[in-house]
C-alpha cells in the first residue's frame, strides 16, 4: 500500500503541465512553458542553495562581516581602543570639573573646600612622595621592584607606570606587525591564573568567536592591555584592578587557537606595541 503511494507520488512529479500567459483583451497566447513538478522542485532547491552561498560569501568577504557578532576587523579594534581612551579621558575631566564646581560653591557659601577623593580608577596627578632615604637606596629599591614586577616604564607627567608579568611561562610566538600578530603567545600550566600587568579599569570582558573569552584593561598614560583565549574571566566591565591581581584563567577558547595559552597584547594610544619592550618575560 505504501509502495503504491510512493510510486504514484513519483509518477505525479513527472506529469507534464503547461503554464500559459494570455492577453487579457484578446486572450491571445503570449508565453507558453512546459513544466513538471519535478522541474519546479529542482529549480527551487538550486535557488535556495545559490542564495545561501551568496549570503555566506557576502558576510564572509565584505565589510558586512563587521555586523556579525564576534567578527571585527583590525581597523575596528583600533577604533574601539581609541574610543575607550577618549572616553576615559572625558570621565577624568568630568570628575575634575565637578570637584572644581563643588569647591567654588563651598567657598562662596563660606564652607570648607571639598577634599580630593581617593579615586581607584585613574588618579592622573599623583603627589610626590619624599622618602627619607639616600638616592642610592631609592635606585636599589626600583631595581628590586623591577625584578619582582617584570619591568617598569613610562615616567610621564608625575606618573610612574609599573608593569607586572601577566603569566609565567614560555613564549611560543613573538610580536610581529608583518604577520599581523599584535601580541605574544605564552604557554603555561593548566588553570594558571592570569594577572593584570598594571593598575587599571576593565573596559572589555566578553566572548568572541575568534578569540574566545577576552578581557581588556585600560591603564594610565594611554596604555591598554588585552588577554585572549581565556577559559574563564574573573572580572567584569567597570571593575578596578590592581597590578598583579588575577583577572582570568588560562584557556583554549575561540577559533584562532591551537592549544591552551595566553595571547597578550599591549597598546599605547591606540597603537599596538611589542610587550617584550616593556616587560621582562
Amino acid at each position: 500500500m505504501v509502495d503504491n503511494k510512493i510510486n504514484k507520488f513519483l509518477k505525479n512529479l513527472k506529469n507534464k503541465y503547461r503554464l500559459v500567459i494570455l492577453s487579457e483583451g484578446t486572450f491571445e497566447e503570449r508565453i507558453s512553458i512546459k513544466l513538471t513538478p519535478l522541474l519546479v522542485l529542482s529549480i527551487s532547491c538550486i535557488l535556495v542553495v545559490v542564495l545561501f552561498i551568496s549570503t555566506y560569501l557576502l558576510f564572509a568577504f565584505t565589510p558586512l562581516k563587521e555586523y556579525v557578532p564576534g567578527k571585527t576587523t583590525d581597523q575596528t579594534k583600533k577604533e574601539i581602543l581609541e574610543v575607550s581612551v577618549k572616553v576615559e579621558k572625558l570621565e577624568n575631566g568630568l570628575e575634575g570639573n565637578n570637584l572644581y564646581i563643588g569647591n567654588l560653591k563651598n567657598i562662596l557659601n563660606g564652607e570648607d573646600p571639598l577634599e580630593m577623593p581617593i579615586n581607584e580608577t585613574f588618579n592622573t596627578e599623583q603627589t610626590e612622595i619624599n622618602f627619607e632615604t639616600s638616592e642610592k637606596e631609592s635606585l636599589f629599591r626600583l631595581k628590586i621592584e623591577e625584578k619582582e614586577r617584570g619591568g617598569f616604564t613610562n615616567k610621564g607627567k608625575g606618573n610612574v607606570l609599573y608593569f607586572y608579568l601577566p603569566l609565567k611561562g614560555e613564549i611560543t610566538e613573538v610580536f610581529s606587525n608583518k604577520k599581523k600578530h599584535f601580541g605574544i603567545d605564552i604557554v603555561s600550566k593548566e588553570n594558571e591564573l592570569i594577572k593584570s600587568v598594571a593598575d587599571g579599569k576593565v573596559v572589555i570582558s566578553s566572548w568572541t568567536n575568534e578569540t574566545g573569552y577576552i578581557i581588556a584593561i585600560q591603564h594610565l598614560n594611554g596604555y591598554l592591555s588585552l588577554y585572549k583565549h581565556n577559559s574563564k574571566l574573573l572580572k567584569s566591565v567597570g571593575d578596578f584592578v590592581k597590578g598583579g591581581e588575577s583577572v582570568a584563567i588560562i584557556g583554549n577558547s575561540g577559533e584562532l587557537t591551537s592549544g591552551p595559552h595566553l595571547h597578550f597584547e599591549l597598546w599605547k594610544n591606540g597603537e599596538s606595541v611589542n610587550p617584550e619592550n616593556f616587560i621582562n618575560f
